[in-house]
């Protein structure tokens, strides 16, 4: 029975590629061995009008009906949708607008967590740059590279206005410049050879919550189904993660302007510095190099009410420059937990279970935290 089902799957598959009636009137079912969902009917037709594979991908759902909301949150459809690697194609013929491509460029960068890393658009509409187009509706412009992929791939109907400037962005173990529109993110990959513009797989990275960048390791289920619901923020932690230590002992203590974390890993013992004050909250990692027969403090003399901090978080605060100034004194003693730690090449994700928090700190110094649900 399987064998039969596998042999169907395939033959659909292949139904196109066969002599006969033109790939635009095709409407009945054809489906893809490679994911095992299938296309048909308006949206069928619309996949292979515009680009099939290259442009949108494999189907990896079925079709379904879905609410969409616009910025503010606000329902502005409800219908028909089918997801594909890299976009969602939504049916609005009952309106009168045929099959249209999802906004999933601009639903990804309204996530808060891309915000610190992009430029803000200029006060006043410069004139575009030799080779390049200035849009005025979004105050962006684009330039070659992304112009000519733009201009191939559909232009302003399937990829819409640039909505931000090329800028880094890190996704697993991968990071490049990038470029956002309305329907798409462009990611200049110099890394392959003739450095192409390809289009992100956001369907896939929207719907199914998975970065696009893979890593051997994954994140752990206790950071990873939290993170994707809170923004989806595992996709934004630096580089491929370590496997998960579990039983770890843990420390935490607050400062006048933030926090210091210790995590007692057998090999690799860190101590994180998190600022709170003035914001953005940042953080900054530092291997713990206090040893059981030093001193545990300066003996220093804090305000009243405040205190020193001791062994560990005291070395790294006397010593290490700028964290004595960034957090002050210490506002409470340390506090002892066993959670779960994975790093990641510039970061680390930590649970707290004492306090059911979450820390997750990712690149440019940029640092989450927040109770985990019931």
């Amino acid at each position: 029975m399987l064998r039969r089902l596998l042999f169907l799957a395939a033959l659909c598959a292949l139904l196109p590629l066969l002599p006969g009636t033109p790939a635009a009137a095709q409407t009945g079912l054809r489906c893809f061995f490679e994911t095992g969902f299938c296309i048909e009917g308006a949206i069928r037709q619309y996949w292979e009008r515009h680009g099939g594979l290259a442009i949108f991908g494999f189907p990896i759902g079925p079709p379904q009906i879905e609410e969409v909301r616009d910025e503010q949150g606000r329902v502005i459809f409800i219908g028909p949708v089918q997801w594909f690697e890299r976009d969602r194609l939504e049916d609005h013929r009952a309106t009168g607008q045929g099959i249209l491509a999802g906004r999933l460029g601009a639903e990804q960068l309204r996530d808060f967590t891309l915000q610190p890393l992009l430029t803000p658009p200029p006060a006043v509409d410069p004139p575009a740059a030799r080779g390049c187009r200035y849009f005025p509706q979004t105050r962006h412009g684009l330039c070659p590279p992304y112009l000519q992929v733009w201009e191939r791939s559909g232009g302003l109907q399937r990829i819409g206005y640039p909505i931000s400037e090329p800028f880094l962005m890190t996704m697993g173990p991968w990071t490049g410049e990038v470029q956002y529109f309305e329907r798409r993110r462009m990611e200049r990959h110099t890394e392959l050879p003739g450095a192409p513009v390809l289009l992100g797989l956001l369907g896939r990275e929207q719907r199914l919550r998975v970065p696009s960048a893979s890593c051997v390791t994954g994140m752990d289920p206790a950071f990873g189904d939290y993170a994707w619901q809170t923004y989806g923020l595992a996709m934004y932690l630096t580089g491929c993660p370590t496997v998960a230590r579990r039983h770890i002992p843990l420390a935490e203590q607050w400062f006048e302007r933030g926090l210091m974390i210790w995590t007692g890993q057998t090999f690799n013992t860190r101590i994180y510095s998190i600022r709170t004050t003035p914001l953005p909250v940042i953080w900054a990692g530092y291997a713990d190099r206090w040893a059981p027969w030093e001193p545990e403090s300066a003996n220093l003399t804090p305000p009243p009410g405040l205190l020193e901090p001791k062994r560990g978080f005291g070395k790294v605060w006397r010593e290490e420059p700028g964290v004595r100034e960034a957090l002050g004194w210490a506002t409470t003693p340390e506090r002892g937990d066993v959670g779960i730690v994975q790093t990641y090449t510039g970061g680390a994700a930590i649970y707290m279970p004492g306090i059911n928090t979450v820390y997750l700190l990712g690149p440019n110094g940029q640092t989450w935290a927040f109770g985990r649900y019931p």
